[in-house]
């Protein structure tokens, strides 16, 4: 979505085309976007990519859409390459130097993978600084079954620093931490990301509560990940954790998005994955505050879209999400898996209604400077650069 959002925005600025090469199935049928072939169904396929990220192989070997890629970039000629997520299954990290070699490349982080042993974000843990190697996480998504962390962290070293290629964190945080990486010498910048602010923006409360049929005579705390409460990066246990200190007040309601909460408690209501912009906006626009207690984060899009729809947000102090939210203004930064700050601070928000409305205002106007627009204006003067 972010990509997509993204090139929108510098087509509208600049006379620019564009090809997409995506994994896997898209509603979107448009001349720019280029499925990678599908070999999911040759005979033993799934069973050898199962074996191979078992034991930490996939991104050295697999998958075999490489000859595609290739075949589609030579074909198309582009002046220049621009790389978003390459875990997932989908792409050979040893293709990098071969692209580099066709155009300029532009690959924007937007976790730590290009700089671990294998996860996509290391917690507490620092090895990836030094060279990784008896991993006690091998359970961290992207997972492994078997430890070749250290083997893992020295290939992508040595495959990444054979390539030239300009590096985008959507976080001072996470360009911090590259910068402590193997890849502390390549060309790093710093580019948030941008939602649409026509989309995400703040409309009336009450209205947004009687379309979702949604109580209005309570406050309503937002959360919302996909999987839910059950997210393990989003820190659901601290969300249930804060409800089950506060589900005696009748004066509030607990919404829960993206999954399902196994009780039925009072007070609490589940709501399915939402994909739908509109209606996430809607739902943004009905509640009063937004509880993220994510345990690790780059520049989460969701925090930047309740704070356009008037939400202050609570939330822990960790990543690039402190960059987002500023504490006492637009919201609380609570120090990290503090849940008991993170409730009194629930309380103490949901009990001052003027402060809510004050940090609600704070938040729209903060908010602006994450536009979709701006975005894409600082990605397009990269682009003119690598250029000339």
């Amino acid at each position: 979505m972010l990509m997509r959002a993204l090139a929108k925005n510098i087509v509208q600025n600049q006379d620019v085309e564009q090809l997409f090469i995506v994994k896997g199935s898209t509603k979107e049928k448009t001349r720019d976007i280029f499925q990678a072939k599908d070999v999911s169904n040759v005979l033993g396929y799934q069973k050898l990519s199962r074996i191979a990220s078992e034991y930490g192989f996939l991104y050295q070997f697999l998958p075999l859409e490489t000859h595609f890629i290739l075949k589609k970039m030579h074909e198309t000629a582009p002046d220049l390459i621009h790389i978003h997520n390459i875990h997932g299954g989908y792409f050979q990290t040893n293709l990098l130097p071969k692209l580099s070699k066709i155009a300029p490349i532009v690959w924007t982080f937007h976790d730590m993978f290009p700089i671990t042993g294998h996860c996509a974000y290391s917690f507490e843990c620092e090895k990836w600084k030094t060279g990784c190697g008896n991993c006690e996480r091998l359970d961290i998504y992207p997972s492994i079954k078997k430890d070749r962390t250290k083997f893992l962290w020295n290939y992508k070293n040595n495959i990444f620093n054979s390539a030239d290629f300009t590096i985008v964190t959507p976080s001072l945080w996470l360009k911090k931490c590259v910068e402590q990486s193997f890849l502390k010498n390549k060309d790093i910048r710093l580019i948030y990301n941008g939602i649409d602010l026509e989309t995400f923006k703040k409309t009336d409360k009450y209205q947004a509560r009687k379309t979702l049929k949604l109580p209005e005579n309570k406050k309503i705390v937002l959360f919302s990940a996909n999987g839910g409460i059950k997210n393990p990066f989003k820190g659901g246990e601290f969300v249930f954790h804060t409800f089950e200190k506060l589900k005696n007040r009748n004066d509030i309601l607990f919404l829960n998005i993206g999954g399902k909460n196994e009780e039925k408690p009072e007070n609490w209501l589940d709501f399915d994955y939402v994909k739908d912009s509109q209606i996430m906006a809607k739902l943004y626009s009905a509640a009063d505050i937004y509880l993220f207690p994510t345990l690790v984060d780059n520049c989460p899009l969701t925090a930047i879209e309740s704070l356009a729809c008037g939400l202050p947000v609570i939330t822990f102090e960790t990543g690039g999400v402190p960059e987002i939210v500023e504490n006492n203004k637009t919201g609380f930064v609570v120090e990290y898996k503090k849940g008991g700050m993170l409730t009194n601070a629930l309380a103490k928000l949901l009990d001052d209604n003027d402060l809510r409305q004050k940090m609600a205002e704070n938040a729209v106007e903060a908010s602006k400077k994450f536009s979709s627009e701006r975005m894409a204006l600082e990605y397009l003067k990269l682009y003119e650069e690598l250029l000339q």
